[in-house]
């Protein structure tokens, strides 16, 4: 059983029972999703872009300042237009350009 982890390590409230806990493998990809709340203000920047397509979004909280912080996605698209890599960072709107992005 390549690939299989028998003894991980697990965090939480809720600990796995033993069966999860002997076919953990850690080779897959897990997949997390991000619900950005509707409260949230949002904007956009096109660098240049004429296609209509944004390079930069950022959701902040209602009425935050765009030098407070913020869930800044970055977007990368390939000769086509299409979306070829999303990342992510959190830093303040105004330094959405320099922000370290995962």
């Amino acid at each position: 059983m390549s690939g299989i982890n028998n003894n991980p390590k697990f965090a939480g409230a809720v600990k796995p029972d033993a069966i999860q806990v002997d076919s953990y493998d850690y080779a897959l990809a897990a997949l997390r999703n991000v619900q950005i709340p509707l409260n949230m203000q949002e904007r956009f920047d096109y660098s240049g872009r004429s296609d209509g397509q944004p390079v930069y979004i950022g959701y902040g909280e209602k009425g935050i300042a765009t030098t407070g912080t913020w869930i800044l996605f970055k977007y990368t698209y390939d000769g086509n237009g299409f979306i070829t890599l999303k990342q992510v960072a959190y830093d303040s709107w105004d330094d959405r350009t320099t922000a370290t992005y995962e």
